[in-house]
């Protein structure tokens, strides 16, 4: 059983890069992509991988599905002109996200 969620792991994970290089391709051959598709294209792939896993009962990082979310408001702030500070964003949110998690967590004891 272990191993064939390995192996489930691996396969999603390959799918997801696989996707991933075939949208960036993509992307470089077709130029007249408006500004933001791109970006949408990166987080919506990101998130359709954590879904799969979710679906498939494999384990879900949440760093994955914040970066998806991240790609996928990045994407929408170019094609509506938004000129949201990503990157700060991002790092707070990966900051607090890492706090609760580890402030929340059940102490083991001894």
């Amino acid at each position: 059983m272990a191993q064939e969620r390995a192996d489930l792991c691996r396969k999603l994970d390959a799918i997801g890069w696989g996707a991933f290089f075939c949208w960036m391709g993509l992307s470089m051959l077709i130029k007249s992509f408006p500004p933001g598709v791109t970006t949408i294209g990166i987080g919506v792939i990101i998130l359709a991988e954590a879904v799969a896993r979710f679906v498939f009962k494999v384990s879900v990082n949440g760093f994955w599905i914040l970066l998806g979310v991240i790609f996928v408001a990045a994407g929408l702030g170019e094609i509506f002109a938004i000129n949201l500070p990503m990157l700060p964003i991002a790092f707070i949110i990966a900051g607090v996200l890492l706090i609760v998690r580890q402030t929340t967590k059940a102490k083991k004891v001894d």
